[in-house]
């Protein structure tokens, strides 16, 4: 029956909304409700036993000779009922301002002393209760009571967290919005010690409002009550009493988590941009209005010539000067229309006169513009194309050639399907001669044959002078030098081109010794008399031609 009855008063202590302590006469604890865990973040497994001291800071443990228990006791009487002021310690060490009543009862070793604690009010409440507004209630708020209203109305729905604290300092009052950013209740943060808190940052700023100077935080602020962390920004100013003293101090506190984010993502892209100007191939700047450099990369560095750190604060004519002003005539007419010169070339000798070698460009200018279309300066985008005009010109070159080379093979064939033809021609009417002399049965002339034979002898020839133009040109042309004769190679070819040297004569005038020469004699045979042949095909007249071998 006793343990069910203990039971039963354990549960409407708990129940109970304020924290109630019990002890012994040896000021040790025996009992306390979940209020007191829920206040002062301890479990009562863990304060059962020790002394009731350890739930006030060392500097209260005694006061005026006595124990605080003791103390507190002793001026029952003289404060009738009435709470006290104290600072109570939580398990984390922050010390928050209770209301203290304590009450005891029994004597000597059955003596209990019970203390109740109790939250500290708002003095900012923001509630309003709606029975206070019925008919035949009570009377109507006066004007100090609606300027307080306002100012609570004003505080509650600000859209900044905001608290109030004391010369304590103790936190006095704060709206839900800070609460919410701590991620707790109001209840928890009223009376809570600011200059107990770990964040020294926030202490020092603390201490410099109650010095009459505001003070920056911010940081990411680690909730003691909660442990949650939050990046915000504090501004801590002071608060004046009618007479000009620092009576206090107040916190305004924004949450920076999401300017964090978009900070995190501009420096990323900041980043990203940076590296792509700085790699980029070509050369990239920017102008301000004034067509002042504001930044270059590396690469538009070394085309002006000047170091990037030089660029910055100045203009196109004090870095380049006579050239400069010149090449900042399309800059400024991109500010004066407001469009962009896109792929403008040019040339440092002639268009812009600078001495040296020569060097082309092709550059670009446009308006660089906020969201809302207002113009900060002129983009600058510039590619030497030296390089590339010296590869284009060399493929110009070579492309020329190349047709030239095709000119001359088309004349070589040109010319070598008029000598094929040639030979074929009475060729095949001796042939046919021939053959009808062969079916009359009539004696066949030798100088006949022997022409044919020649006609054929020059047909195999040709032919073999083109086979050997494209072994040539495949690379694969084999030569066998032996020893030859020139005078009499010469004489040969003579004698072979009688019939068709046409109007044109040739003298040769032999040597007086023979002198023998390395040739390969097939080539010679073959391509002398194609070599006379084209150049008696492209003299523009008759005129004699001289040959003489040493």
């Amino acid at each position: 029956m006793a343990g069910g009855a203990a039971r039963e008063l354990e549960a409407i202590l708990d129940a109970a909304v304020d924290p109630f302590i019990a002890c012994g006469p040896d000021e040790r604890i025996l009992h306390i409700n979940a209020a007191t865990e829920r206040l002062l973040g301890w479990d009562r497994e863990q304060l059962v036993g020790r002394p009731i001291t350890d739930l006030f800071p060392p500097r209260l443990h005694r006061f005026h000779g006595l124990s605080l228990p003791r103390y507190l006791l002793s001026r029952r009487k003289a404060l009738g009922g009435r709470p006290t002021r104290v600072f109570a310690r939580r398990r984390d060490g922050v010390e928050l301002q209770v209301e203290v009543t304590v009450g005891a009862t029994g004597l000597d070793g059955d003596e209990r002393i019970v203390f109740t604690l109790r939250r500290m009010h708002e003095v900012v409440d923001s509630l309003e209760e709606p029975v206070e507004r019925i008919p035949g209630g009570p009377r109507p708020a006066s004007h100090q009571e609606t300027v307080d209203r306002l100012y609570r109305l004003l505080v509650e729905n600000a859209p900044l967290g905001i608290f109030h604290f004391d010369r304590t300092p103790v936190i006095t009052a704060c709206n839900n919005l800070f609460s919410n950013f701590i991620g707790t209740s109001k209840r928890n943060l009223v009376g809570l010690h600011l200059l107990t808190l770990r964040d020294e940052s926030i202490m020092t700023c603390v201490r410099e409002s109650l010095a009459g100077r505001p003070c920056d935080y911010e940081g990411d602020y680690r909730a003691l009550t909660t442990g949650k962390v939050i990046p915000v920004r504090i501004r801590f100013a002071p608060c004046y009493a009618e007479d000009g003293t620092v009576e206090g101090g107040v916190g305004i506190v924004e949450d920076i988590t999401e300017r964090r984010r978009v900070e995190a993502e501009r420096e990323e892209n900041l980043a990203q941009l940076d590296l792509l100007v700085r790699s980029a191939p070509v050369g990239i700047g920017f102008l301000d209005t004034n067509l002042r450099y504001v930044r270059v990369n590396e690469t538009l560095a070394r085309i002006n010539g000047i170091p990037a750190e030089d660029h910055p604060g100045r203009t196109l004519p004090e870095l380049l000067g006579e050239p400069g002003t010149i090449a900042e005539q399309g800059p400024r007419q991109v500010l004066r229309t407001g469009e962009p010169l896109v792929e403008q070339e040019s040339v440092s000798d002639e268009d812009l006169g600078v001495p040296g070698p020569r060097r082309c460009f092709r550059g670009s200018f446009y308006p660089v513009r906020t969201p809302d279309g207002r113009v900060l300066g002129v983009g600058v985008l510039i590619e030497d194309i030296t390089e590339r005009r010296r590869a284009e010109e060399e493929r110009a070159h070579l492309y020329r050639e190349a047709q030239e080379a095709i000119r001359v093979r088309d004349d070589f064939l040109s010319i070598a399907s008029h000598e094929l033809k040639t030979p074929l021609t009475p060729l095949s009417l001796r042939l046919a001669t021939l053959e009808r002399r062969l079916e009359r049965g009539e004696n066949l002339d030798p100088s006949v044959l022997r022409h044919a034979r020649h006609q054929l002898t020059r047909l195999t020839g040709l032919i073999n002078d083109l086979l050997d133009a494209s072994r040539i040109e495949a690379g694969r042309l084999a030569l066998h030098p032996e020893s030859t004769r020139l005078d009499l190679l010469v004489e040969h070819t003579l004698a072979g081109m009688e019939g068709q040297k046409g109007n044109h004569t040739f003298d040769f005038a032999p040597p007086r010794s023979p002198s023998p020469s390395t040739a390969t004699r097939s080539g010679w045979s073959r391509s002398s008399p194609t070599c006379w042949r084209t150049r008696s095909s492209t003299a523009p007249t008759a005129a004699p031609s001289a040959c003489g071998c040493p």
